[in-house]
């Protein structure tokens, strides 16, 4: 995970040095976001097995951070660590048999539209590494590893006004699949953050 931060760091510091078009640079953001996970079997889709439920359980906003360059007004290229929440495991009658942590670092290609009156308009599409960590009761038997981690896909429509050259404000909406040894995920939530251009 460090390396990968430190490879998205030195890539957006050589941009920066080269950036000469108007909208262009790097931005960092921080906020929060809500956090829900459906799932269902990782490895075998015709038996019923065990299923998160979609809400988080301790039910609070997850912390979100990103950061990323705009090469100009249309297109840039962006990082984030997300916190997706603590989740409950049912079994296929209702049961409660465990739970599940789960956090992801993405990195994403952007593409839309910043407009003259300080709005913007992007899409999103990207990979993501998500991390679980699984806790069990005794009647669960876990597939894999507590700790597991997983490649996925992350997409989102994000929606931005910059208030004015430094600062601006962001709602985003995203989804993050993935699959590690236990269930097969889809992450969505939804996120409003604070972004400031450097």
């Amino acid at each position: 995970m460090k390396s990968l931060f430190l490879i998205t760091a030195t890539f957006l510091l050589c941009l920066s040095q080269s950036a000469q078009a108007e909208n262009s640079g790097i931005y960092l953001g921080a906020g929060a976001a809500s956090a829900s996970i459906s799932s269902g079997c990782a490895n075998d889709t015709f038996t019923r097995c065990n299923s998160s439920l979609s809400d988080s359980k301790n039910k609070s906003a997850q912390f979100r951070l990103i950061g990323g360059y705009d090469f100009d007004k249309h297109f840039g290229i962006e990082a984030g660590w997300s916190e997706l929440g603590t989740h409950i495991v049912q079994n296929f009658s209702g049961l409660t048999i465990g739970e599940f942590n789960a956090s992801a670092v993405t990195l994403a290609l952007k593409g839309g539209n910043t407009f003259s009156n300080g709005f913007s308009i992007f899409g999103k599409l990207g990979l993501a590494r998500v991390q679980t960590k699984y806790t069990n009761v005794p009647s669960w038997t876990l597939i894999g590893s507590t700790n597991q981690q997983s490649t996925g896909l992350v997409s989102g429509l994000i929606g931005q006004y910059n208030i004015n050259d430094t600062v601006g404000f962001r709602v985003s909406m995203e989804m993050i699949e993935y699959t590690d040894a236990e269930f097969s995920g889809i992450a969505t939530g939804v996120a409003m953050m604070a972004v400031f251009k450097l």
